[in-house]
Parts: structure tokens; C-alpha cells; sequence
């Protein structure tokens, strides 16, 4: 059964800065080339931590609804001159690998002449495994970043059918069926944004 793990800004930042180290102690990048949309904010913050002004993105599209994958596939290629550069590809996770063996041989078509891969999570079901990661899944679950937790909560909602349930039951269902914690506040706002109906007390008397 599908379980989740859920990430705060909070965590996000102390992994990073986890991750930093690792980096610092023996890779020197060049320039900082995120994977579009999962690695934009540890790539923004490894720049910082690392004192990398070169940043830049390519996008690839990987995964559908929450958890159904696809096919991964460059959608927006990189337009940079990476010759000689040392490039760190920075992702949120390694799930299946796909995407960071797909953007890494793009970038050496680009010239550059090492490319590292770093993530946040690596997950054993990886075709390999990244230079530099923080945490080890050795259970896949799905992860929700907190700048992926309303369209995570949204997939869901949508995944399950719970179009007609309120926000109470939607947020012990999520709970109990995916080990999802989710507030009541998210829920009331993804639900509204989309448009759903919930049951009345009214309603159900009715029914």
C-alpha cells in the first residue's frame, strides 16, 4: 500500500545544508543546473550554501498524477555553453533514476566535463546511485515537498474520487489510507480552487 513521507521548509533546509557538506568536502561545481520543477529550490539554496552564481534549468517530465509514472522526457533543453565546466545536477529524488541519467547525458552533449549528480532522497528502486544524497529509502514510499503539498493533496483527492467528502473526512481518509497528514486549511483551499462540493449535514440527512 502506497505510504508517504511528508517534508516541512524546515527539513527542506537542514537537508540541504546536510547535503552542502558532502558536496563542499570534495566536488567544487562551476555552475549549479537544476532539474525542472523537484530540483529548483535545493539547487537555488545548495548555490548559496556552496557560493555557485551559475544556475540554470532543464526541464523534464517524468511522473503523471501523484505516483503513476511515465516516460521520462526533455521538455526544455538547456541553451548554455557548459564547455570545460564542472556542473552539479541537483534533483529533489532519484526514484527511478530516469530523469537524472537523461539530464546528465544532456549536459556532457553540452561539453561539460563533469557532471555530479546531487539529491535529497535516493531511493533503492534508482538505476544508480547519485554522488551526493541525504537520505537512503530503503521502502519506497512517496514524498511530498512542501513545494509539491497542495498539488500532491489535489492528485489524491482526485485519485481517491473524494469530490463529495468534506474536508474532515478527506483528511482522515488521506491519514489512514497513505499515512498523509494533511491540514484542514490545505484541504479547504485545494477543494475550493477545484471547485468541489462537500456533503452538509443537511445532505446527508437527506440522503
Amino acid at each position: 500500500m502506497l505510504k508517504c513521507v511528508v517534508y516541512t521548509w524546515s527539513d527542506i533546509y537542514d537537508m540541504c545544508r546536510n547535503l552542502g557538506k558532502k558536496i563542499r568536502d570534495t566536488f567544487k561545481p562551476d555552475v549549479i543546473v537544476a532539474i525542472a520543477r523537484g530540483g529548483w529550490v535545493p539547487a537555488r539554496i545548495l548555490c548559496d550554501l556552496l557560493d555557485v552564481t551559475g544556475l540554470y534549468s532543464v526541464k523534464i517530465e517524468h511522473w503523471g498524477k501523484v505516483a503513476t509514472p511515465g516516460e521520462a522526457k526533455i521538455v526544455q533543453q538547456l541553451n548554455v555553453n557548459l564547455n570545460g565546466k564542472s556542473v552539479l545536477l541537483v534533483d529533489d529524488v532519484t526514484d527511478t533514476g530516469d530523469t537524472a541519467i537523461i539530464a546528465r547525458e544532456h549536459l556532457l552533449d553540452l561539453g561539460a566535463k563533469d557532471v555530479r549528480i546531487a539529491v535529497l532522497d535516493h531511493k533503492i528502486t534508482s538505476r544508480f546511485t547519485p554522488d551526493f544524497y541525504v537520505n537512503r529509502m530503503d521502502s519506497w514510499k512517496w514524498i511530498v515537498y512542501p513545494w509539491s503539498y497542495h498539488e500532491d493533496t489535489r492528485d489524491f483527492i482526485e485519485k481517491l474520487s473524494l469530490f463529495y467528502e468534506t474536508p474532515q473526512n478527506i483528511q482522515r481518509i488521506l491519514k489512514e489510507k497513505y499515512d498523509f497528514e494533511v491540514d484542514l486549511s490545505i484541504i479547504e483551499y485545494v477543494t475550493q480552487e477545484l471547485g468541489f462540493e462537500f456533503k452538509t449535514e443537511k445532505v446527508k440527512k437527506a440522503d
